[in-house]
């Protein structure tokens, strides 16, 4: 039998899958660039094969399989730098609630 987890709304999901954070990192070229990272609870939920149901059957991650949300983005290095950012991931062993 398979391992569902279950949350009560879109927000309570998107909290469960993205890191509190967004990176910054940058290509060979010097540009620097901003990305979300999933959260480690998500990653290891994922990787243990659980499924995952959002309990609204007008779900917008689940009609769009990703998430998304603005986050504070995380300079390592700078702990004074203060921005926000829109990050938007995919999402996966998202089933349906019926």
């Amino acid at each position: 039998m398979k391992d569902i987890i279950y949350f009560n709304s879109d927000d309570e999901f998107t909290d469960f899958c993205l890191a509190p954070y967004a990176v910054i990192e940058q290509t060979e070229l010097g540009t620097l660039y901003y990305h979300g990272v999933y959260s480690d609870h998500y990653k290891r939920y994922v990787a243990e094969g659980k499924r995952f149901v959002i309990r609204n059957e007008n779900s917008s991650v689940y009609r769009r399989q990703c998430v998304c949300k603005r986050v504070p983005v995380r300079l390592e290095g700078n702990p004074s730098f203060h921005r926000e950012v829109l990050v938007q991931l995919p999402v996966q062993n998202l089933d349906p609630y019926v």
